[in-house]
């Protein structure tokens, strides 16, 4: 039995991916405490690519679902052949990410999946949807307001329609293309601004009457983030959470003087303080149906580089996810 992985052997700035391999490695031994997990499904997340190009783990891969496979001496929390999702994400010191096919953690770090949710849904039940959950409970936007994001079209950004709409909060949806307005407003949106024809700040202003949006998230950074800045009303927050438009962000000076706050949010600043409090409203959440996870295209873990390509792509569908 061996243990297949998706490994970064070399690093080259100007072609990140070229340097990732399929290799061989020893399926892990638990330790005591410690269970070995076959993860049998994992999603290609952008900060997976994210970690990639910034050289930052060996073995790529932010979460996923298994199968536990064997435990250590000690361990009662789960049990062989029980359905389980690896918090890898906990243990990122280690450099073994969930694109490979074993991988031994801490007990702690294993979460018994209930019959209610699905393998799919397992599988990416971090990074999307504890994110959707965390910014929103830490912007505290009140019901009726609204709540501004970017990259809209995004499989987080539509799980935030999901819950915004649960919650009682209006949506204002940034996307870079029109035709996706009508699909978002049939989940649930209740504004969707294209960037490709129209101005965001001078959308928002006449959305709201003037008020702005109460708070937002920014996936996108670069010189959109100035945008959404002058969109937020004065002493609001920004949370910027993604890079997809570069290592930058632009900012207003004079939305700096009206106290519009802006800050980096990623979940390990939430963590480990609200660990459990994430585990039990976000897979209450799922059980509901009011956060659904969507599944797009599958590649089997030796197509990894198939399955990167089709992340990237514009209209993709739902996750991309690797499997086997």
């Amino acid at each position: 039995m061996s243990n297949t992985a998706v490994e970064q052997q070399n690093f080259d700035a100007k072609d990140p991916f070229a340097g990732l391999a399929l290799v061989t490695k020893p399926v892990p031994k638990p330790e005591p405490g410690h269970v070995v997990v076959r993860i049998t499904l994992r999603p290609v997340n952008p900060t997976d690519l994210i970690s990639i190009k910034s050289n930052r783990l060996r073995i790529p891969g932010s979460e996923g679902f298994g199968i536990v496979h064997e435990v250590g001496e000690g361990v009662t929390t789960v049990a062989k052949g029980q359905r389980v999702v690896p918090f890898v994400g906990r243990q990122r010191h280690t450099g073994e990410g969930s694109w490979q096919q074993y991988v031994s953690l801490k007990q702690e770090l294993v979460w018994p999946v209930p019959d209610s949710i699905s393998d799919e849904a397992a599988a990416q039940f971090v990074v999307n949807p504890w994110t959707v959950y965390g910014i929103l409970t830490d912007l505290k936007v009140p019901k009726g307001e609204y709540v501004l994001q970017t990259a809209a079209g995004s499989a987080l950004g539509r799980q935030l329609i999901q819950l915004a709409k649960h919650w009682g909060i209006k949506t204002i949806n940034v996307v870079r293309r029109a035709e996706q307005k009508e699909e978002l407003k049939a989940l649930g949106a209740d504004e969707v601004i294209s960037t490709d024809n129209e101005d965001v700040a001078t959308r928002v202003k006449e959305i709201t009457g003037g008020k702005l949006a109460y708070g937002a998230l920014d996936a996108v950074a670069g010189t959109l983030t100035k945008q959404v800045t002058a969109s937020v009303r004065d002493g609001g927050q920004v949370f910027v959470y993604g890079a997809l438009g570069g290592w930058d962000a632009t900012v207003g000076v004079g939305d700096l003087f009206r106290g519009v706050r802006v800050a980096a949010w990623a979940l390990p600043n939430s963590l480990p303080e609200r660990f459990e409090e994430y585990i039990d409203k976000v897979s209450k959440l799922i059980e509901a149906k009011i956060i659904v996870p969507l599944v797009g295209e599958t590649y089997d873990l030796a197509d990894f580089q198939l399955a990167i390509k089709k992340s990237t792509e514009v209209a993709r569908g739902g996750k991309v996810f690797l499997t086997g």
